[in-house]
Parts: C-alpha cells; structure tokens; sequence
C-alpha cells in the first residue's frame, strides 16, 4: 500500500515540477534568477512549516522542528540532511533559472533530464557496478541533445547553464536517497528550503540583482505557484516516495517532467518546438528510460 502512495505521490510532484518551468520562465521577466529561487523557497518554507504545525495538532503533539528526531544523531542527520539538500536545490535551481534565460521551457525540461542518466554515471566513484546499456544510454542522450541544442555551434550560456543544473540535481538525488530514510520527510524538506533561501539570497545580494518592490509583486503569481507547489509539495513528495520506492524507479518517474515541462510551455507560453528539437526530446526520453532498464529489472528480481 504505502508502494503505491508513494507511486501516486511521484505522480503528482512530477506535474508540478513539469508545468512549474512555464511558471519559473514568467517569472524571471520581472525578477533576477538568484531573488526568483529565494522568493519560492521562502514560500517554501513557510508553507512546510504551517504543515508541520497542522499535523503535530492532529496527532496531539507538541509542536517541533525536530519531530521524532529524538537523539542527537537523529537531529544531526537532520540538520545537515537539510543543510546539503538545502545548497544543492538552490544552485540547482539558481542555473536552471539561469537557463531559462536564454532557452525555452520545453527545452529545459528536457536537458534537465539529463540528471536522470548523471545519477548512475555518479555511483561509479562510489564503487557501484554499471551495465553496458548505461554507456549506450549516455551515447543517446548525448545525440538527442545535439538534437535538441541544434549542434555544437548553438550550444551556448543557457543550454551549459541547464546542464549543470542536471548534474547538481542528479547530487541532489543522491544526498536525498542518503538522508530521507532516516529523517521526517517534511522537516528534511523544511529544512532545505530554509537554507536555500538564505544561501539564494545571499547570493542574490553577492551579486547585486536589483531588489525592486513593483517587480517582486509583478512576479507573485508564479513565485507563489513555484513555492506552494514545485517546492513545498512535490519536493516534500519526493521525499516521501524514496522512503518507500527504489532510486531507479524514482528517477524512471521523474523523466516524465520534461514531458509536462513541454505540455506546460506548449500550453501556457505557446511554445513550439520545431521537428528536429522534438526528435531530440524523443531520442532524450528514450536514453533516460534505457538507463533505469537494469536497475529496474534488479528491483523486480529482488
């Protein structure tokens, strides 16, 4: 049963994620990328922290921060679970912002996706065995990308911007498969939030983005979307289903985002992709899937 909700919480997170690049894209026609991630994640936060008072109520506790974090060790791997998350989402966030910048959101939901297959290629510096189909799967991959970048030659600031961003969210997954089984997902997710508004601003601050009341109100909409739903549900959800469903499944999930990121911008920014760039994003898919195939297929076994 709790397999299951775990499925359907995926489910769920994956469509906020996916319609949140139309949101994030909106948004940054008024604020700077850095103030954009510290505005969401403020919203973020608060809206976990209303969460957690909400359900210490009905469970007739007192309400805390820490939860059923007890022991010092548990409140340890507390802090520095949200403490790490915390950085990771907001670089993360803080390139892919920058990405949208100068490349559309279906486009960026689809390089973004690209973590998915940086997640196993990162657990050979952990010792972690791969299968040949990894290194087919990274060989696509990188050709739907030349696809969908248009070559070499067209692939600038926004199409690097976003590929980092892969590479920290694919770190972001790994920390959160470390962390979340011991720790209360919402606080963990609190946690992050937290840290990465403050470290969203200080950088914002760092790098002088301008701090203008009328802009900030212009983009409340779509700060508000990303904070309630991309931040304070879907990522609190992520959590939740890596308690509960192999990292392998998850990540084969998650590269439905780049779908609804497409659908979002098709539907919301009348984005259109021409052929070649939806060639792209099919070869993309189909790399990202081949590359879960064995762990999959390890998970069924077991």
């Amino acid at each position: 049963m709790k397999k299951k909700l775990a499925l359907i919480a995926m489910l769920i997170a994956i469509v906020f994620w996916g319609t949140a690049f139309s949101a994030q894209s909106s948004g940054m026609k008024h604020v700077g990328p850095m103030l954009f991630v510290m505005l969401r994640s403020i919203v973020g936060f608060l809206s976990l922290i209303l969460v957690i008072a909400v359900i210490d109520m009905v469970r007739l506790k007192k309400i805390s921060f820490w939860g059923s974090a007890v022991t010092r060790q548990e409140k340890r791997n507390l802090c520095f679970g949200g403490l790490w998350c915390g950085l990771l989402i907001a670089a993360a966030s803080t390139f892919q912002q920058l990405g949208l910048l100068y490349v559309s959101a279906g486009k960026t939901g689809f390089l973004t996706a690209l973590y998915i297959i940086i997640v196993p290629v990162l657990g050979l510096f952990f010792k972690r065995k791969t299968s040949f189909l990894l290194y087919v799967s990274i060989v696509i991959a990188l050709t739907g990308a030349y696809l969908l970048c248009g070559g070499v030659d067209d692939f600038g600031i926004g199409e690097l911007c976003v590929v980092i961003c892969a590479g920290l969210f694919a770190v972001h997954i790994l920390v959160i498969d470390h962390y979340a089984p011991g720790c209360d997902c919402v606080r963990l997710s609190c946690g992050q939030f937290i840290t990465a508004s403050l470290a969203a601003g200080a950088a914002s601050l760092a790098f002088r983005e301008p701090w203008v009341w009328q802009s900030v109100v212009k983009s409340l909409p779509f700060w508000v979307f990303c904070g309630v739903g991309s931040s304070c549900i879907a990522f609190t959800l992520q959590m939740f289903a890596q308690k509960y469903l192999h990292p392998a499944s998850v990540a084969l999930l998650m590269s439905l985002e780049s779908v609804f990121a497409v659908l979002g911008g098709w539907i919301f920014l009348h984005e259109v992709l021409t052929l070649r760039e939806l060639a792209g994003c099919a070869v993309i898919l189909t790399a990202v899937i081949m590359a879960q195939l064995p762990e999959l297929c390890k998970n069924g076994k077991k």
